[in-house]
């Protein structure tokens, strides 16, 4: 765990000042973790394959609830030995998911397929590979994934994951009013896939501009506890649309250890002049040049967001949306793709967006402004 305790506090130390921190001993105590921190551990041996699936599971969700990338590896290091050829299928969906969680889509979705190939009826494996190409903007693709899962997933899950896609593909209005009819039946599974329905639903909302009640649909979905940080992360980015700046700062100071919630305080600071901002970019920032010299993986989105938003370098934003975008196309990523485009005047990365735009119909009342203005 020695590394573990010398990560965590190199993070904190940063943030605070970005001159490095030397402890003078071995044995001094740099932070003290908590019970569930201490529990998880380093990986050891499973002993068996429905132990390394229950640890890895604990190891997967530990790191999206504290995105924290290292467990993820923890994870992979425990479902080695049981990578066989060919391996079980929630070996193989876990791994899938590992993979997808890191942006490795190209060997996810190579996993799933495989997966797919012994086992035509793995709902759970066609559900993930649908989400696999609706992130990636193979919509086509999605839907067989969906229409091929309906033989064994729960109805209710077959119309949440159409309707994703139909949003993306000039279609959302049928997929708002449907979704809306499911979140009205009650009919939708409690706790994962009514966090779904919801989420997607406040997505839609947000879509259409509709943010009072994208507001009220988020906050049904975080009405459960520990409070998924992708929720807390659109909340707050729709509280940034809102020009709800203090509202960001309350909520994220808490976060301040977490490099997605530094980004959102450190537009939020910028734009209300709080005293903070300077701290809050410089140390999003180190995180970013850390992330760099480790090698480890950078949300590319995210990343752009920050040099638009924050530093103010519309050609570096350009750059990493582009990269961003070769991907990931989602709503989020063509949004900082028109936006980069825009601040850079960029007419080829400006009509490379519009394309996409209008080959699938998509609609978006909040980068409408810069689909109307072309650089």
């Amino acid at each position: 765990m020695a590394r573990f305790f010398v990560a965590l506090f190199s993070l904190l130390a940063g943030l605070a000042s970005a001159a490095p921190y030397t402890p003078n001993s071995d044995d001094q105590i740099l932070v003290r973790l908590s019970p569930a921190e201490q529990a998880l551990g380093q990986p050891a041996s499973a002993g068996s394959e429905a132990n390394a699936i229950r640890q890895a599971r604990e190891y997967i969700d530990y790191a999206r609830q504290r995105e924290d990338s290292r467990f993820l590896g923890y994870a992979r290091a425990i479902l080695s030995p049981w990578l066989g050829s060919p391996s079980s299928p929630p070996i193989a969906l876990l791994m899938a998911e590992i993979e997808q969680r890191q942006h490795q889509f190209a060997q996810a979705q190579t996993r799933l397929t495989k997966l797919l190939e012994r086992h035509p009826n793995d709902g759970q494996a066609w559900l993930m590979l649908a989400n696999l190409h609706r992130v990636q903007g193979r919509f086509e693709d999605a839907r067989h994934a969906c229409r091929q899962g309906a033989s064994t997933l729960p109805p209710t899950t077959v119309v949440i994951c159409q309707s994703s896609i139909q949003a993306m593909t000039g279609q959302l209005p049928k997929a708002w009013q449907t979704l809306q009819r499911l979140a009205d039946s009650g009919l939708a599974s409690p706790g994962n896939e009514q966090r779904w329905l919801h989420t997607l639903l406040a997505e839609m909302a947000i879509q259409q501009g509709l943010y009072d009640q994208a507001n009220n649909y988020l906050n049904a979905a975080l009405q459960d506890a520990p409070q998924p940080p992708y929720l807390v992360y659109l909340q707050n980015d729709l509280r940034l649309m809102r020009g709800d700046n203090d509202k960001v700062i309350a909520a994220l100071q808490p976060w301040q250890d977490r490099e997605n919630a530094l980004l959102r305080l450190a537009i939020a600071a910028q734009r209300s002049h709080h005293p903070d901002a300077d701290r809050w970019q410089q140390a999003y920032q180190d995180l970013l040049n850390a992330a760099q010299q480790s090698g480890r993986d950078i949300h590319l989105r995210e990343q752009a967001r920050f040099q638009l938003q924050v530093s103010a370098r519309p050609e570096a934003a350009l750059q990493t949306a582009q990269a961003n975008w070769e991907t990931q196309r989602e709503i989020s990523d063509l949004r900082i793709l028109l936006a980069s485009a825009a601040a850079s005047g960029d007419q080829d990365a400006h009509q490379q967006a519009m394309q996409f735009i209008d080959l699938h119909g998509i609609s978006d009342a909040p980068s409408q402004p810069l689909q109307d203005a072309s650089p």
